[in-house]
Order: C-alpha cells, then structure tokens, then sequence
C-alpha cells in the first residue's frame, strides 16, 4: 500500500531517500508522539510527510514549507479523489510545515486580516479611516492578540457602518448621526438581536468616532454622548464548591490514564485548571504564560501586560505546583516557551471552554473557564482573606471590581452577623461576663461595625431595623433600668 501510494504520486520510496531525510522523517513521527497524537493520527500524518519527501525529492533543510509544499499538496490533490483522504494529508502537510519551521528555526507566517471583507462595502473614505483607526488600537495590543483583536474590532465596528452605508446615507463621518443610529438600532431589535449586543458594537462606534474627533474630523458629538440601551445585569457565577470537586475528580481521573495520550491531555487541564482556581488567572493569561515567568521554586508566577497591560505576581498554591511539575516533564519540545502547548502549538482561545465543557457534560455541571477566577476570589474572601488581597491576586484596578467580580457567600455575611448579634443578645440580656449593662452608644458602634461589612439588601434592611431598635430600647426601661425590661428585650431580640 505504501508503495502503492508512492508509485502514484510518483515519489520515491523511503529507501531511496538521502539518509538525513530518512532521519529526519524518524524525528517528525517522534515529535507527533511527545505532542499527544494518537496513533492513528501519526500513520496518517506519517504517509503524508512520506510523500511530501518523496515527492519533492530534496534534503528536508532546502525545501520551502509555503512553496514547495503547496506543490506536494496539489500533486495529492491530482492523485486522490476521495475529499476524505486529501484533508487527512493535507493536515499532514500542515504539521509537517510546522515542524520544519521548528527543526530549521524559520519563523511561522502571520495570520492575515480578512480587510476587504470588512471594508469593501464602506466608501472609500471610510474605509480610511477605519485603517488608520485600527493601527492606532493596536499599538495598546500584544503582539500575539493582533489578530484576533484586529479582527474582533473590524467585526464590531463595520457591523453597523456596512449597514449605514447601504442605506447611502454617508457622505461623511458627520453624516453618522444618533438618528441614523436609532434606525439601525431598531434594525437590529427586529432581527432579534439582545440589548447586550447592540451595546457592545456602539462601545465600538464612540471610541471611533472620539478618534476622529480627536484628529480634527467634524463628528457629531450628540453620538459620543449616546446612552447605552437597559440590559440585564447578573452578578458573577462562581462554581459551587460540591461542582468543583466534581470537575477535579473528572480531571484526576483523566490524568491517572492508562493511555498516554489520555494521560497528556489529563495532566496539561489539571495544571491550568488549578492555576486558574488557585491563583485567578484569566483564560487568555493561561494561554499566554511562558515558562520563563514560573518560578516553582519560589511558587509564584509573573504575569506580564496583561488586561490593560498591566504587570504582576501572583502566588501559586502547593497543588498547582505540583501539577504544574507533572504537566511540564510531559510537555514535549515545541518552538515557542508558552508553558500549555497542545499538539506543539499553545492552546486556541477555545482550548480550555471545550476541554472544561467535556468534563463537565462528564459530570452533569455548567461551567466556563471564567467562573474559575470568580471561584477562586470568593473561596479566598470566604477564607478570610482581606479585599485589597484578592484585589491583587486577580489584577484589578478599583476595589468596587474585586467586589462585583468576587461576591461574598451569604454564608459570610450571615456568619458575620451571627457572632456580631450573639454579643448583642449577650449584652442585652445581661450575661455573666457582660459586666455593666452596655450604653446606646456601644450597641450603636457594634451595629455600625456589622453594617460596614459586605451586605445584600435583605441583610441591610435587617441591621437597619435592629439599629432603629436600639435607638428606640435606649430611650425606654432597658437602658434607663426602669422593671419590666425583659419584656422590651424579647420585643427587640
């Protein structure tokens, strides 16, 4: 079969080869195996470099991964019929490409924007304007987001001046009016399209818009003053306690396999799963750590220009330490110091969502990736940890978002008002440490402590209520020492 496929391709056999590209044919199947490939996948990627290297019959540093194997793959393409053979090689020839450019040390080519998708249907103006906005974004983005923020941007933005645009209703940026807006708002509404997301794409408009303002452009300054439509506000999820241990279970059980491909994959989601749970780190700071910024030794870890590009160090717990140990001694070699690589590349911007979807369908829970980092700032507050702390810990700028982001268990809160109220019930019903009956002003001082706390609205309206009491005790028989007092406590208590 295999010379089969060679004599139809026309490429020589493997034994027909120079000697160095029988070598390195032996090294690409070995850096498949240490990426987590199965077997399956191997044979199959395998037959397709076979070909490649037959076919192109040249020593494996000369040959181009863009050229010439666009040339292998079109020969694949003249040779095989079958739609399902020729994406089975051609996902050969695609690692294939990968690894020479790893053994060779070239570069891997950039991602290109789709620009005439997004700008093709403004005016050319336009379409100006939106480029010179975009480069200016992205001196604020790393290097490795360009892309997907670039791209993410454009979405975002010409999604209502593509719209605007065919009603020729643009002759120029003053034209972009809020009654133009409305009209493309109620556009939107109809289609059924949430609130939520119509925000987000006029969040996009204005900063556009107070650009070209800002560069001498006549906008319509009644568009940057533009309200944003009512939505729904949830507070953040975080995971119960009783699902994360679920979801830990599932990813030990993973890591424990017997199969090695199974064990690799099971390893690397135990080491981000606890990095993210331990420490708080969001999805894209996993994705784009690098061993470099790990210090086990020290147990912490760097975190370099993330959100807002902001620096910091965040600690790292016993066992995410020691997960993160296991992962790397299984990491494999790859082109590029990320610490979570998957099949030698780091891992997509889906990777950890359709990993944590997996084991929690296994487990019957709901869950996304960054209601780890919401976990893991309310099981530090729970724990006692102080506000500013987990400000820290998670990167934010104002405390008001450590707050929003990290809501505190009604547990806490009632724990807090349980020890608070059984010093008040000691107080008031004069218990034998108690000492002299306390004045209004102590009690008043104990309830204003419990009110500073982090309270919901029912926990507030009941310290308002018992502060009000004691205001009214104060001025009766209890504090006066007036009979009868037990009476009145019973009525407040």
């Amino acid at each position: 079969m295999k010379r089969l496929a060679n004599n139809r391709l026309g490429a020589k056999t493997i034994w027909e080869w120079l000697p160095e590209n029988r070598g390195f044919y032996a090294h690409f199947r070995r850096w498949l195996r240490e990426g987590g490939y199965a077997d399956s996948a191997i044979e199959t990627y395998g037959v397709a470099a076979r070909l490649a290297l037959g076919y192109l019959d040249k020593a494996y540093w000369l040959i181009d991964p863009t050229d010439d194997l666009d040339r292998a793959r079109q020969a694949i393409r003249d040779c095989y019929e079958s739609e399902g053979t020729r994406s089975s090689y051609f996902k050969g020839l695609a690692k294939l490409a990968e690894y020479l450019r790893y053994r060779c040390h070239r570069p891997a080519p950039e991602k290109q924007v789709n620009w005439p998708y997004f700008l093709d249907p403004l005016p050319g103006w336009l379409a100006e304007d939106v480029r010179a906005y975009l480069t200016h974004r992205c001196r604020a983005w790393l290097p490795d987001e360009r892309y997907r923020a670039t791209s993410t941007t454009l979405s975002h933005l010409t999604l209502s001046l593509r719209w605007m645009a065919a009603q020729d209703q643009l002759s120029g940026i003053e034209d972009l009016t809020p009654d133009l807006w409305w009209d493309y708002v109620d556009h939107r509404l109809a289609a059924g399209i949430k609130p939520v997301t119509i925000n987000g794409e006029l969040a996009h408009v204005q900063p556009f818009l107070q650009y070209l303002g800002d560069e001498g452009r006549p906008v319509c300054q009644r568009m940057l003053r533009l309200e944003r439509l009512k939505e729904n506000s949830p507070l953040p999820r975080d995971v119960p306690l009783d699902q994360l241990r679920r979801l830990l279970m599932a990813i030990e059980a993973e890591a424990a396999a017997t199969h090695a491909r199974n064990r690799r994959m099971g390893l690397l989601d135990r080491a981000w799963f606890l990095t993210m749970l331990h420490s708080g780190l969001r999805t894209g700071e996993i994705r784009r750590l690098l061993r470099p910024d790990l210090d086990l030794a020290s147990r912490h870890v760097r975190i370099e220009q993330s959100k807002g590009l902001k620096d910091r160090i965040v600690c790292l717990s016993p066992a995410a330490v020691a997960a993160l140990e296991a992962y790397l001694e299984v990491r494999g070699p790859a082109a590029t110091e990320h610490v979570f690589l998957w099949y030698h590349q780091p891992l997509s911007v889906t990777y950890c969502s359709e990993r944590l979807k997996t084991y929690a369908q296994r487990c019957g829970v709901l869950v996304k990736p960054h209601q780890l980092r919401h976990s893991c700032a309310t099981l530090l507050l729970n724990a006692g940890a102080p506000v500013l702390t987990v400000q820290t810990i998670l990167g934010h700028k104002f405390v008001d978002t450590t707050l929003g982001y990290a809501r505190l268990y009604d547990g806490t809160v009632a724990a807090d008002y349980y020890r608070a109220m059984a010093e008040v019930e000691s107080r008031l019903n004069g218990g034998e440490d108690a000492g002299a009956p306390p004045d209004s002003g102590q009690l008043l001082a104990l309830v204003d402590a419990l009110h500073a706390g982090t309270l919901n609205n029912a926990q507030q309206e009941m310290v308002q209520a018992l502060r009000a009491g004691i205001l009214a005790i104060a001025q009766g028989p209890i504090l006066s020492g007036v009979e009868g007092d037990n009476d009145s406590r019973a009525q407040v208590v």
